[in-house]
């Protein structure tokens, strides 16, 4: 179900964005003929290049390049968090899929022109920036909630403990090992001292 669901919606998917996007095509057109997995856990998505730069669904899993990606790194992906790309797990031809990543990555869905055929240009314009304020907000929510969190754990339950504290903590730590090395040391020569004496 999840392979037909790939040929069906996530590759005309794409090929919509690429039609978009002609320099794209023209960079993924180089690579005709070569064959990319997208490995999720569960999921894997075999791609093949044509000659327009299109992608054409295959069933073989023999790949030129691999891309091993975790559920958390692509939600980051998904959130426009760029940094996630370098913690992808490449093999294969990397500059393939070098291209094919940067190029799926600066894909950009003009929704708006989209959405437009269907309903109308001012709709259209409603309909998007509703959700842009909704992921605008959501983003705001979760960056304040985690700043809350963060606060909470410093100051009021003490589970996570300041710098300074920390720092003071263990250079007494390290006095109290110190002093009492030595303090060992002095009863082993006053020990000897007075055994010497009997």
């Amino acid at each position: 179900m999840l392979d037909t669901l790939n040929a069906r919606v996530l590759i005309p998917l794409l090929n919509h964005l690429l039609d978009a996007a002609p320099s794209a095509r023209y960079k993924l057109a180089q690579h005709a003929g070569k064959r990319v997995t997208i490995q999720l856990s569960l999921v894997s998505v075999n791609i093949a290049l044509d000659n327009d730069g299109r992608l054409l669904s295959v069933d073989d899993t023999n790949s030129d390049a691999q891309f091993h990606l975790n559920p958390l790194i692509l939600a980051r992906i998904a959130l426009g968090d760029k940094t996630a790309t370098h913690r992808i797990n490449i093999t294969g031809d990397t500059q393939l899929a070098a291209d094919v990543g940067n190029t799926l990555m600066d894909l950009d869905w003009d929704a708006e022109a989209d959405l437009a055929r269907f309903m109308g240009d001012a709709a259209a314009h409603q309909v998007v920036k509703i959700a842009r304020n909704l992921i605008k907000w959501k983003r705001s929510n979760v960056a304040s909630s985690a700043l809350m969190l963060v606060e909470y754990a410093h100051e009021e339950s003490g589970m996570i403990i300041k710098r300074k504290p920390l720092q003071q903590f263990i250079t007494d730590v390290d006095n109290v090992r110190d002093d009492t090395a030595r303090l060992a040391k002095r009863i082993d020569l006053l020990t000897s001292q007075l055994k010497s004496k009997l």
